[in-house]
């Protein structure tokens, strides 16, 4: 094998080299070359690699039977066993891609530009080229690999996309083309567009009877199979074979229209539509913006054929063939058939366009010089342009269209996969919600479903740039692919703006202007600069600002510009600086007053993805558990408080493991935020292990603040644990050193926990005092969270003594304040006080439904009731519910536990 060798898989598999074909025998050598080349010479991890080879999680130590597998496959190759080589991504193979592919690739284009010129010989001639590089069906020997599969399919389209090529110019050009339409609209049932040629085809030849039956048995065919109707476009062909529509014969079409045909139905844009008619029915510049994917050019279609077939001519012309400034006027002068001279090219064109509309498609790349063509079009064309940014010309109308709402995406997913209508509604929204609800991503997941089920599908979807491939040929190639539709517009930005793009994905959920200003700038970019590069990145459609001036991607531009940065080799930096800034938010968040000031709370509720990101990094980094101890101890109460309070106390405990043990404030705070939520979490002794080490390590570093804080924790975990004597002399410690500080908050707290010991205690008059004086510190200090959390323990106490009118009156005072904090995981210590005055009136429903819905609650967030006596009261108001109620017990219970914690809350409060 003297020269390179070729990869051949538009039939069974094969090498070629001199000249000489042949196979390659073993099934894993081969799926594992194929897989190579069609990676284009990328490499390809080696968890994909392994998963696309042998499945999912079918082979142990993967990157170890890669290794063999490659070892025999450059066996294989002999002298060219170098083609297979290893890179920092994993392995790949020097090639650009399968040859026989590559051919059919560079023709497609051809064939493009010959369908839009109407040069429908040329058409056929080149599809035909392209159709025999096939040697049988694509990857014969490979469908049932993991990969091969989706693969195959996708060539199978792209194969009966050309033959439909060939089929369309042949109509267009007035051919007989019967028998060959008929056949392959046969062999693939469901294809609409198919369907709708070989039914013109059928009229034309005059068996207008056969024409109409055929789209009846495909309604019939839909509705068994699908229960679906057939698309728009196919009702409407049907009417016009009903009333011998003149547009259905060759010559019919009254005014030009070099507009590209859309061969699927337009969905979910109605309104859109409709306005974009309206203000083109005259002279206009409107420009359609919106980011890769969200359907500009599929607007655009469908606002030509509209417009078309009003009478109106209509000329288009595709930007994406157009890389120079000066081809631009040249390029409108061949779309509009003018001659192109030097003097007086302008006007001549608009003389042609008068009454017409231009659409101009794809037109980000060539701003400058479509802006001056729109200046000397202006006042006098109707011009509809579609670009991911706006022209910036005088009289520019900007229509910018976004990701489709739940509804339409559902809809268009249903319309492309036909899946069933009632099909796994919540997977369908799954899966729309993962590629973001854009209509080129919903298209491309929908094909997959011709090789995955839905529920197969669901699982892999947020691999999305990898499996989101196969788009139909027709819709250009920018268009097959989610990767290559983002890879157009990444390629449009000059290399700090694609920089800062990548950067920015370091961010989960977004980020504000002065996140980016710490994350993303560095010694190649001040801060200064930043704010108008952003603003570029926004008016390009990559970047969407919601309110408050939030900087937000879309996910799949998230996903792909992470794999940007990781290659870049700036990745570990970046999230260097952006855990650095998380700890930076904890440590003010927490001196703001955490969880007591509702402005704090409201910006971690923004920021919780990026701290959980940032942690999650410093884990797995080594040298890194120091930021660990630095977010997550600051922000522990506030995990708590969001049912994340297990996993919170795994970040502390891990970051504890792996740090060096020195006595610093920041360890000693960690051990005290993972001792309260280890005892949260149903562990009180491990948690007054944890509280009695940071104990110690307070009174060495000599912080009376923080051995307060510990003090207070220590004295509620010996409750639970019923160590009361011990307790008590803990609370007393905490209140002595509490008052000279003058810090409110703190004494207020050490007189809370210190009720409690003395309710517990049996000292109930003792109790209620600390209690009262507790809440007047909190009110002197607004304090609300506090003013939630005494009046709860009142209650509590009231309920004890038997004062039930006064136990539900603070009850419902704390759940209100809770619910305007938005803390709904520490209501249900509420509804157990307030079920108890319920069973008193003989509400017995009613106090088992929120003794149930309380539990429900607790198990959710892993928080269970810990202390004896509350265990206990809880216990006795269920006990006598269900005695009360009998069988209608177990029914109450199972529709409570499905009730959602807000609603209930609304009802007792409202």
């Amino acid at each position: 094998m003297g020269s390179a060798v070729e990869v051949l898989i538009l039939g069974p598999t094969l090498l070629r080299a001199d000249g000489i074909q042949y196979g390659v025998a073993r099934p894993l050598e081969r799926a594992l070359l194929v897989r190579l080349a069609l990676a284009g010479g990328h490499g390809v991890p080696d968890g994909v690699l392994a998963a696309d080879v042998w499945g999912d999680g079918q082979v142990e130590k993967p990157r170890d039977r890669l290794r063999v597998l490659v070892h025999r496959l450059r066996r294989t190759l002999g002298d060219q066993a170098g083609l297979v080589h290893r890179t920092e991504n994993g392995y790949a193979l020097t090639t650009s891609g399968p040859a026989d592919l590559a051919k059919v690739e560079q023709l497609l284009p051809v064939v493009e530009a010959a369908r839009r010129d109407q040069d429908y010989s040329k058409v056929s001639t080149v599809a035909a080229d392209a159709l025999a590089q096939w040697r049988g069906p694509a990857l014969a020997d490979l469908r049932d690999t993991p990969f091969g599969a989706a693969e195959a399919d996708r060539l199978d389209r792209l194969f009966v996309d050309l033959q439909t090529d060939r089929i369309q110019a042949g109509l267009a050009a007035g051919t007989v083309v019967v028998a060959e339409a008929d056949e392959l609209a046969r062999q693939n049932p469901l294809n609409e567009r198919l369907l709708g040629l070989a039914v013109i085809a059928l009229y034309r030849a005059g068996r207008q009877a056969e024409a109409l039956a055929r789209i009846a048995t495909l309604r019939t065919t839909l509705a068994e199979q699908l229960g679906i109707d057939p698309s728009r476009e196919t009702i409407d062909l049907e009417r016009k074979l009903l009333r011998q529509d003149p547009a259905l014969l060759p010559a019919a079409v009254l005014k030009p229209s070099r507009a590209p045909t859309a061969a699927t139905s337009m969905v979910g844009r109605d309104g859109d539509l409709a306005a974009l008619l309206d203000r083109l029915a005259g002279p206009a510049v409107i420009t359609v913006t919106g980011g890769p994917g969200v359907g500009k050019t599929r607007l655009a279609k469908e606002v030509s054929a509209t417009v078309n077939r009003s009478g109106r001519a209509v000329y288009w012309l595709d930007l994406t063939t157009i890389t120079t400034p000066e081809a631009v006027l040249p390029g409108l002068a061949s779309v509009t058939a003018v001659e192109s001279v030097p003097d007086g090219l302008l006007s001549r064109c608009v003389e042609r366009l008068a009454g017409s509309l231009l659409v101009l498609d794809n037109a980000e790349h060539l701003v400058e010089p479509v802006g001056a063509l729109l200046s000397g079009l202006a006042d006098q064309v109707s011009i509809l342009v579609t670009s991911q940014q706006p022209i910036r010309v005088v009289g520019e109308q900007v229509h910018p269209i976004g990701p489709l709402d739940r509804e339409a995406a559902a809809r268009l997913f249903r319309e492309r996969s036909r899946v069933a209508a009632d099909g796994r509604t919540d997977l369908i929204d799954e899966i729309c919600t993962a590629v973001d609800r854009l209509p080129l991503a919903i298209e491309l997941a929908a094909g997959l479903t011709r090789t995955l089920s839905i529920e197969q599908l669901a699982v892999r979807i947020e691999d999305r740039l990898r499996l989101l491939v196969g788009g139909m040929r027709s819709a250009g190639r920018r268009h097959t692919s989610l990767r290559t539709a983002i890879d157009w517009s990444c390629s449009l930005l000059d290399p700090i703006g694609r920089e800062v793009l990548y950067r920015v994905a370091v961010f989960v959920g977004g980020c504000t202007l002065e996140a980016a200003e710490q994350v993303v700038c560095g010694e190649d970019l001040e801060p200064a600069d930043l704010k108008a590069i952003l603003a570029d990145l926004t008016e390009r459609s990559l970047i969407t600002v919601e309110s408050g001036g939030r900087f937000v991607l879309l996910q799949s531009i998230r996903d792909y510009a992470l794999e940007q940065l990781r290659a870049s080799g700036n990745e570990s930096a970046v999230r260097g600086r952006h855990a650095t800034w998380c700890a930076a938010l904890a440590a003010r968040t927490f001196r703001d007053g955490g969880p007591d000031d509702e402005k704090v709370v409201d910006e971690l509720n923004s920021e919780a993805g990026n701290l959980r990101a940032a942690v999650e990094w410093a884990l797995r980094t080594p040298g890194e558990a120091g930021r660990v101890l630095e977010i997550a101890a600051p922000t522990g109460w506030y995990w708590m408080g969001h049912g994340l309070i297990a996993e919170s106390r795994d970040w502390l405990r891990q970051a504890l493991d792996a740090e060096d043990g020195a006595p610093t404030e920041t360890r000693a705070a960690a051990l005290r935020a993972a001792a309260s939520l280890t005892r949260n979490n149903g562990d009180p002794a491990g948690a007054r292990l944890l509280g009695d080490e940071a104990l110690r390590l307070y009174r060495h570093l000599d912080d009376p603040l923080g051995l307060i804080s510990a003090l207070i924790g220590l004295c509620f975990t010996n409750v639970i644990l019923g160590d009361l004597n011990i307790a008590a002399e803990q609370g007393q410690e905490a209140i002595t050193l509490a008052e000279p500080t003058g810090n409110t908050r703190l004494i207020a707290t050490a007189l809370n926990v210190t009720g409690l010991v003395l309710q517990r205690l049996g000292r109930t008059v003792e109790a209620e005092q600390a209690y009262i004086e507790a809440c007047a510190l909190w009110r002197s200090a607004d304090d609300r969270r506090g003013l939630a959390g005494t009046p709860s323990n009142l209650g509590q106490l009231y309920m004890r003594t038997g004062d039930l009118a006064g136990s539900r009156e603070r009850s419902l005072q704390a759940l209100r304040i809770y619910r305007e904090l938005d803390l709904l995981d520490t209501v249900v210590d509420c509804f157990d006080n307030i079920a108890a005055s319920e069973l008193a009136l003989g509400h017995y429903r009613q106090a088992l439904r929120l003794v149930t819905v309380a539990e429900t609650q607790r198990i959710r967030a892993g928080t269970p009731l810990l202390v004896a006596d509350e265990i206990e009261g809880r216990d006795t108001v269920e006990r006598a519910a269900r005695t009360a109620l009998g069988s209608a017990a177990d029914a109450v219970v199972a529709a409570a536990q499905d009730e959602p914690i807000t609603g209930v809350v609304d009802e007792l409060l409202d």
